[in-house]
């Protein structure tokens, strides 16, 4: 089962969404639909359970649509995020919140449930993505989804991994470095996650290419990590700019296709 936002202070056009949401997904999927008449009340309720898919309103009376995606984005930064609005274009400030699509709710109906079918598509994706085992101060097993993950540090006959911020308050993790361990070794741990956006630029790391904030053909630095610079080898160069180029043309389609 999916669960499905939408937040949207007019009850009509949240009423058409749902009813767009199921026809697109023809019963492929087991949805289970929440309305929130507010950013307020969306922010509320990601306190206690997580979402698959959420459609926001810009427009709405108090908290404004990118106001609620940002604080959205400090507590989860993995959920698939749809902009449903009328007649607001997209600001820059809103595309750094990563939205998977801007929807305007005026545009006709074969391209508007192209988009939602395109939303139904990656949230499926996300949700079938594989999850990992890793253990926070030897008592407490974490389930990661490789999103949770910024990058994975070669250590004994083991892996340190290294978690997003949003990861980090999501699994109550209080450490300095939001380190925590998996028993596989750092090879095994690649091909799990080399489908899902990770580069292998050393022997040393993985790093997750959503969190890639500055790249030369030496080093990098990865978001929440700033301090640190992840050096690329001539032995792991050319694979690792593939799947960077790979990785950013498939973001920058997403973004072109908004």
């Amino acid at each position: 089962m999916y669960d499905i936002a939408i937040v949207d202070d007019s009850a009509v056009d949240s009423e058409l969404l749902r009813k767009a949401i199921i026809k697109v997904s023809n019963n492929k999927f087991i949805l289970r639909f929440h309305k929130y008449n507010s950013g307020e009340e969306l922010l509320e309720a990601v306190n206690c359970m997580q979402f698959a898919l959420i459609f926001l309103d810009i427009q709405m009376d108090g908290m404004d649509g990118q106001k609620t995606a940002q604080k959205l984005r400090r507590v989860d930064d993995s959920v698939v995020l749809a902009f449903y609005t009328g007649k607001v274009e997209p600001s820059p400030e809103a595309f750094i919140v990563q939205p998977y699509r801007y929807i305007k709710k005026g545009m006709a109906e074969e391209e508007k449930e192209g988009y939602i079918y395109d939303c139904l598509m990656k949230m499926e994706e996300l949700g079938n993505a594989p999850t990992l085992t890793a253990k926070y101060e030897n008592r407490m097993q974490l389930c990661l989804k490789p999103d949770d993950i910024v990058y994975l540090e070669k250590h004994r006959r083991g892996t340190r991994i290294y978690l997003s911020g949003s990861a980090r308050k999501k699994y109550g993790i209080d450490n300095k470095d939001g380190m925590i361990r998996a028993a596989e070794k750092m090879n095994e741990m690649y091909e799990i996650l080399k489908p899902c956006g990770f580069g292998y630029p050393h022997d040393s790391y993985l790093i997750n290419f959503k969190y890639l904030l500055r790249c030369t053909r030496e080093e990098l630095v990865l978001e929440g990590y700033e301090d640190i610079l992840f050096k690329i080898t001539r032995g792991k160069a050319l694979e690792f700019n593939q799947l960077k180029t790979q990785f950013m043309g498939e973001k920058f389609k997403r973004r072109t296709r908004k």
